[in-house]
């Protein structure tokens, strides 16, 4: 498990190629070694079990330079660690990264990487609510049938209102006597997983949310929690379900950094290419 974890930061991390730098990237999500990457933990690329993944994720040819890897709880948390200088580059999926340019003027790209592993968005739950997880994976299946997530991701990823920063909120149906599901969300990966400065939830994974309660006919309630602590909500009652950032279709394994009696949904939005960011 160990190696699939560190390879998803690398494959995001050292496309910059930039020498002595501290790169932050998110926290995992709660597996075993949920301990050996949370906050504030660095990793360095001179490490040799860290060179052994290489070969995994990059062509032959990659040769990146030296630079440590500093892990960190939310994407807000990065960019204020950037901001102070604390380090001297974020990593973000491509559409998160291209949406903070587009906002802040004092950000710059450093550099890109496309990765051999694919990540994919998908929701979490615990095993014992196998049935509302089915509920979900069907409905995503639908929509993905019917074209509706492909116009999700245009009007909230790739189309007007995310080029020029003005994401709508997004509303939920309510039902009378009808079931709440509390679904888990970070809140600051714009326009992916998104909340507003007003409080409410907007972007593309609250539009799919909001869509998959009104097939259902369930009402959803939404949470806030940092990315380390998706697990945590789940195990801890809090949440019936979260927003689920690391689902890998890799090389000799579909799905990672889940942690035990957690399972996930069918995916229903994915990406290979991700941007480091600093400042100008």
């Amino acid at each position: 498990m160990k190696k699939f974890v560190v390879a998803a930061a690398l494959a995001v991390l050292l496309a910059a190629g930039a020498s002595a730098e501290v790169i932050g990237t998110l926290s995992r999500s709660g597996t075993s070694l949920n301990e050996a990457v949370k906050s504030g933990v660095e990793f360095r690329t001179s490490d040799a079990f860290v060179r052994s993944l290489l070969a995994h994720v990059f062509d032959a040819q990659f040769k990146p330079k030296e630079s440590t890897i500093r892990f960190y709880d939310s994407f807000a948390m990065m960019q204020l660690a950037l901001s102070k200088g604390e380090i001297q580059a974020i990593s973000a999926p491509e559409a998160v990264g291209e949406y903070v340019l587009r906002q802040n003027p004092d950000y710059t790209l450093r550099g890109f990487v496309i990765g051999k592993i694919s990540v994919a968005m998908a929701f979490g739950f615990l095993e014992e609510r196998a049935e509302l997880c089915k509920s979900f994976s069907k409905a995503i299946e639908d929509m993905e049938e019917e074209g509706k997530i492909g116009i999700f991701a245009r009007d909230y990823i790739s189309g007007p209102a995310a080029i020029m920063g003005n994401l709508p909120a997004v509303k939920f149906e309510e039902f009378a006597d009808a079931q709440t599901i509390t679904v888990a969300v970070t809140g600051d990966m714009p326009p992916i997983d998104y909340v507003g400065a007003d409080g409410e939830p907007a972007g593309f994974n609250t539009a799919i949310l909001a869509e998959i309660g009104r097939r259902l006919h369930v009402n959803i309630k939404t949470i806030t929690v940092e990315t380390g602590a998706r697990a945590a909500a789940l195990k801890s009652g809090r949440a019936d379900a979260v927003f689920w950032f690391q689902v890998f279709r890799g090389y000799d394994a579909k799905q990672d950094d889940i942690p035990e009696g957690v399972i996930t949904s069918t995916p229903y939005y994915g990406w290979n290419k991700s941007v480091m960011l600093g400042r100008k």
